[in-house]
């Protein structure tokens, strides 16, 4: 039986982490685990799934803020169906998606978006071409989280951190002093969570937002979330949070 499994950008479990699998080369077998026979769908196992649109859904797009990665696998004969999920006692990676592959899955995962199915799927597709931080241009990250500003109505001044330590220090350090003032500048950051160093949820909510303005569910404008910041981690960026009153702090991506 084939199937599809998703890996983290640097091929570790996406829901459960930790250490990376294998090192990329395929094809590669997986070495020989054991394997849960009973009817629980989450057991013991090499798990994937038969349709790689599930796949992107129980495992997600960019679960730790970078792009997921999509391989087609093989049970090589020993598989146990349970749901949505297969798992097996060892598992050969045939090969990693194509980039039509990848578009055809998340244009399946995406149907329930009706009449905005096209746009959906281009806008996640932009969103991974972004979070896997392709350039490196820290003027660039400046200009983007400028224009992210003025998008929320906005009016703070930036600046920048050696760190995300360093950052998160002066975060600490504000609170501290004045956590009144500091909650209320969290508030009046919208989607605070999304954009205090997950890149993730930031991605989610930019396309919730979207969906929700194009349907014409809320009066804002359906790209608030999505302009400049999309830019700004496309060119590196790597944390932004209030770092002191009226005040953007950020980072750039540490590049090896």
């Amino acid at each position: 039986m084939k199937g599809w499994k998703v890996t983290t950008h640097d091929l570790c479990p996406p829901v459960k982490v930790g250490p990376p699998i294998w090192g990329g080369e395929t094809p590669f077998t997986l070495p020989r685990v054991e394997c849960d026979g009973g009817m629980e769908e989450c057991a013991a196992g090499w798990n994937f799934c038969i349709a790689p649109e599930t796949a992107f859904r129980i495992a997600g797009l960019w679960p730790n803020g970078r792009p997921s990665r999509l391989w087609l696998v093989d049970d090589l004969g020993e598989s146990v169906q349970r749901g949505d999920k297969v798992r097996a006692p060892a598992l050969l990676v045939e090969r990693e998606a194509t980039e039509m592959e990848v578009w055809s899955a998340i244009e399946a995962l995406s149907r329930s978006f009706g009449p905005h199915l096209a746009e959906m799927v281009r806008e996640q597709i932009l969103w991974r071409e972004a979070l896997s931080r392709p350039d490196h241009d820290a003027d660039a990250v400046e200009r983007g989280l400028e224009i992210a500003l003025h998008a929320r109505g906005i009016e703070w001044k930036l600046k920048r951190f050696d760190s995300a330590r360093d950052a998160w220090a002066a975060w600490d350090a504000w609170a501290a002093r004045d956590a009144r003032a500091a909650r209320a500048a969290r508030d009046a950051w919208a989607a605070w969570d999304a954009w205090a160093a997950r890149d993730a949820w930031a991605a989610r909510d930019a396309l919730v937002v979207l969906f929700v303005g194009r349907q014409g569910w809320i009066t804002t404008t359906p790209e608030a979330f999505t302009l400049g910041i999309r830019d700004a981690y496309r060119s590196g960026l790597e944390l932004v949070l209030p770092t002191g009153p009226q005040e953007l702090g950020w980072t750039m991506e540490v590049k090896p």
